[in-house]
């Protein structure tokens, strides 16, 4: 699952579960039970779920490739550096790779 998909599904669970408060303290209310412990604790359990859910979803949001300039041109020369350790990791492969052909040449 990508971080947008994963960003989704966070932001999705968060407002089920405040739906869920929201449904669940208009029931306690009209019951009289809204100071009950049991649904206290329901509604502080579900609340951190709540919390943790947008929490992630936010910063895989903040995270998101595109957002914002300073990332943008911050990027910009790294992606020369980036280019340049690309090439230098291809010519390692290329001379480990002639090296093991050049020791199987000789074993056999």
């Amino acid at each position: 699952m990508n971080d947008r998909s994963r960003m989704m599904t966070y932001a999705l669970i968060a407002m089920a579960c405040i739906v869920w408060i929201w449904q669940s303290v208009k029931e306690a209310v009209s019951n009289g039970t809204a100071l009950s412990t049991t649904t206290i604790i329901f509604l502080v359990c579900i609340g951190i779920a709540a919390v943790f859910c947008l929490v992630n979803a936010l910063i895989l949001w903040w995270r998101q490739p595109g957002r914002g300039g300073e990332e943008d041109s911050s990027n910009q020369g790294d992606g020369k550096n980036a280019q340049a350790e690309s090439e230098a990791e291809d010519a390692e492969d290329k001379t480990d790779s002639d090296i093991s052909g050049h020791s199987s040449a000789q074993e056999h």
